[in-house]
């Protein structure tokens, strides 16, 4: 696709027969190709098409049928996927601006909209050719060490992709290796394109015929099949499940089959979780916030225009009821909605809820999904067969058409943005341009509104709802915080007075517990009084810092600047960056001392001390490292829903939407694990996680408590969280967001460099910072860096971070900062650096995370 300085403009004999098509690759710009006649009928806009790209075979959509082009030498088409296009305009109008508002190229954005597994590309296969293998290797001096490593893996197995060669050799050059082989004629390089193995799923199924078999001419297996089927038969039943419910052979119902009695028919199976219906509830009477909040709802739908709402209101004021209604509403109009939820471990139960009103009218995605299951869940979708479409962010990407309604529920979690792939996208914001293209209303619902949206809101951007009162006229609950600084010097007394009077001897460090006596006591009596209590520790593993008091050395992880988890289950350290595990040492590997400290402590730690504490307590930890299984978030909830448990501890997955009438306690270990990370968001980030999780309890009749635990008692977001004020503490934070110049009063761009050579990294890093100024940046934004990221190394990769605070009172739409980064990149990419594909370059449109 070689293209002159000036090259002729191109027509197509026959003008159809052209199609530019995105690729997921990282590159920012499409490919044309040409459409063979054969394929012509299928080759429409929003289609999966299997191009040939340089020596491999790729999956693109097509994005354009162009007329002409200046693009000599072009490869057909080889094959279309789809019997029916896989985007509509709409979605690809929304891809198309995501590509271009969060820099990110336009094929891999359709790549994260398409099913997982779907688009596949080529492989490069090695296999060993050489006849004697050992007389090659005799005959390589001894300095060919790659080669005779690639040769003696080839040796053991004859085939390998590239990538496994490479992983199975640890050779770094396997490409340069490989084509020297080839060269020689010992090797060749073959291309394998594999087709995507996703496709319905069929089953037999067994119907009673409409004539009656007379009872005299069946043998008795036939009669017991024949019986089971009546006594199972709905609308058909699974030919491996009648065989298995009346024990007879596939020959009965062969026979069965031939003499008319039986019908056999080949149907689809949806591949879908399994999920229970919670018991219909009565009909619910909204109150008059909720009825006003729903009117204003209604009132969007009915006209069909855009219109974003935010729905602030306290917890368990019955936001997902208006929510509930509102998609009712949109139903009956003939459209459909999207709901976003915030966590995977949240969709089992606001998907049974949800069902209870809307059945089998809802399609369900999250990446926890098998491939099979999330191929029929989009399938559903983008076939119009269901309604309503429930998931985490991705799910703002489903293949829906005619979008009524769209619902973001607990629109502040940080989890709605993608922070560790292209395109690193916020689906909150996602969900507002898409209902902008769909002339569709937005509900963001919170009962701690992030703090632009809230902005938005009452600047008139957004129409503000609000539901301040819990339903059912159920109390907000009693919050109490316990300054554990005066904890340890009621410890340290204790133990003072314990050793005047000889009991025991002073320890050398005064041991203090992670639950304070308050905290114990309340959980004892809920225990007593068999209610239900949640702990918070938004921290995971047994202790996250091992040092030793002898030289101070702490156990870091060898990719990482991070220091080390201690994991007790499975005795070892773990690095939750990159997954480095390594046994905890006996004695310290500086100086050979043992006097080993462990602080910093994690949610295993708190379930030793609650067995302790409280020994005939049964605790449930609920946090990654027992969630990891398919189906455990569900299963862990339930149980502890049927009261089966006296206390969940979690992390800050036990602090979101949960709906449990009998907790009435709710315990904050620390408070101060979010409150002091070097990040703007963090005093919000707080206030909103203290205030979510102090939400679950008292959501009934029984009276609530919230006992939170910090060395910072006197920190602002937490004097807010006591008195559940939250316009208090949002006025509070934005004068601090004003005059340092954050969000909303500016936009931020996160450029970070990250490479294996910190020299190189700091290189690149710097010649960009100077192109940016060059282009005169600082005149509608702050440039802040080069410098360190707040973890400057994972994965044994060095990162350094540029930040730009893009002013809005110079900069409105934001239209030069994205001029100026776009002119930047093309000087980067046209400089010699960009030659260095050892140091990648990264730009995060509005982070929600600077570490």
């Amino acid at each position: 696709m070689a293209q002159g300085l000036n090259p002729p403009v191109i027509q197509s004999p026959m003008s159809s027969l052209l199609a530019d098509i995105a690729l997921p690759l990282p590159l920012d710009r499409e490919f044309t190709y040409l459409v063979p006649p054969e394929l012509e009928p299928y080759a429409a806009v929003g289609s999966h098409a299997v191009v040939p790209f340089g020596t491999k075979t790729l999956t693109g959509v097509i994005v354009r049928r162009p007329t002409s082009t200046t693009v000599r030498s072009l490869k057909p088409v080889r094959d279309i996927l789809d019997a029916t296009p896989a985007y509509a305009d709409e979605l690809l109008r929304l891809t198309h601006w995501m590509a271009e508002y969060y820099f990110a190229p336009w094929g891999e954005v359709l790549k994260a909209a398409a099913p997982h597994g779907l688009l596949q590309d080529s492989k490069r296969i090695v296999r060993l050719v050489a006849p004697d293998v050992d007389n090659v290797l005799a005959s390589l001096k001894s300095s060919a060490r790659s080669q005779k490593a690639v040769l003696q893996a080839l040796a053991r197995r004859p085939e390998f992709s590239i990538a496994r060669l490479q992983k199975t050799t640890r050779v770094r050059s396997i490409h340069a290796v490989v084509h020297e082989l080839a060269k020689r004629g010992w090797v060749e390089i073959m291309e394998r394109f594999a087709r995507p193995a996703l496709k319905p799923k069929f089953e037999k199924v067994v119907l009673l015929a409409d004539s009656s078999p007379d009872a005299a001419s069946l043998t008795p297996k036939q009669q017991k099949l024949i019986t089971t089927l009546r006594a199972l038969h709905d609308d058909g039943v699974s030919a491996e499940r009648i065989l298995k419910e009346a024990g007879v052979s596939l020959s009965i119902l062969n026979a069965l089959s031939r003499k008319g009695f039986v019908r056999i028919e080949r149907r689809e199976v949806i591949r879908a979780p399994v999920s229970e219906f919670e018991e219909p509830l009565p009909p619910i009477t909204l109150n008059a916030h909720q009825a006003n909040a729903l009117a204003s709802i209604e009132h969007a739908l009915r006209a069909g225009r855009y219109k974003t709402f935010l729905l602030h209101g306290v917890t368990g004021s019955g936001k997902t009821q208006v929510y509930i209604e509102a998609i009712k509403k949109t139903l009956d109009a003939g459209k459909r909605a999207v709901v976003l939820v915030p966590e995977i471990s949240l969709t089992p139960q606001t998907v049974r809820r949800f069902k209870t009103h809307f059945g089998e009218q809802i399609a369900v995605m999250h990446s926890r999904l098998s491939a099979g299951e999330r191929y029929d869940t989009w399938r559903l979708a983008h076939e119009g067969r269901v309604g309503i479409v429930i998931g985490p962010r991705s799910a703002i990407l489903a293949p829906l058409r005619n979008i009524g309604l769209i619902v973001v529920d607990e629109e502040h979690e940080s989890s709605y943005k993608q922070f560790d792939a292209t395109p690193r996208y916020h689906a909150r914001d996602v969900a507002i341009v898409r209902a902008m293209h769909n002339h569709a209303a937005v509900i963001l619902g919170s009962a701690t509104p992030s703090v632009e949206s809230y902005y938005n809101a009452l600047v008139g951007k957004y129409e503000l709802l609000e539901l301040p009162e819990r339903v059912d006229n159920a109390r907000m609950p009693r919050t109490e915080i316990i300054n554990m600084a005066d904890e340890r010097r009621r410890v340290f007394e204790e133990l003072k007075k314990a050793s005047r009077e000889g009991m025991k001897p002073f320890p050398k460090r005064i041991p203090l517990s992670t639950i304070s006596e308050p905290l114990r006591r309340e959980i004892a009596k809920r225990i007593a009084k068999n209610e239900g209590t949640i702990l918070l520790l938004n921290r995971r593993g047994f202790s996250h810092v091992m040092e030793c008091l002898d030289c101070g050395r702490v156990e870091k992880c060898d990719n990482c600047e991070v220091t080390l988890t201690l994991h007790t289950t499975k005795r070892h350290l773990r690095c939750h960056y990159c997954g480095f595990v390594k046994a905890p040492p006996t004695a310290c590997p500086s100086c050979g001392g043992i006097d080993v400290r462990l602080h910093a402590f994690g949610t295993q730690q708190v379930e030793e001390e609650l067995k302790t504490l409280l020994p005939n307590a049964t605790v449930l930890r609920m946090d990654l490292d027992t969630t990891g299984r398919k189906g455990a978030h569900d299963r862990m909830l339930q149980q502890f829903g049927r009261g089966e448990v006296d206390i969940l501890l979690g992390t800050q997955m036990v602090a979101k939407g949960l709906d449990f009438p009998h907790v009435t306690l709710v315990g904050v270990i620390s408070a101060d694990t979010q409150m002091l990370l070097p990040d703007f968001r963090a005093s919000e980030r707080t206030f909103q996680l203290l205030t979510q999780v102090a939400g679950r309890a008292g959501r009934a009749k029984l009276t609530g408590e919230v006992v939170i635990q910090t060395h910072q008692p006197q920190h602002y977001s937490l004097k807010h969280v006591v008195s559940h004020d939250f316009p208090g503490f949002y006025r509070e934070e934005l004068e601090y967001r004003k005059e340092l110049d954050y969000p909303p009063f500016s936009r931020i761009v996160l450029v970070e460099f990250r490479g294996e050579r910190e020299n190189e990294v700091q290189h690149h890093i710097k010649k960009f910072s100077e192109y940016l100024v060059q282009l005169h940046a600082e005149k509608h934004s702050l440039l802040l860096g080069p410098a360190d990221a707040a973890i400057p190394k994972i994965r044994n990769r060095y990162r350094k971070h540029l930040i730009l605070k893009n002013l809005k009172s110079y900069d409105p739409a934001g239209q030069r900062l994205r001029s100026t980064l776009l002119d930047a990149q093309k000087l980067y990419a046209a400089s010699p650096l960009a030659r260095n594909k050892r140091v990648q370059m990264i730009i995060d449109v509005d982070p929600v995370g600077m570490m």
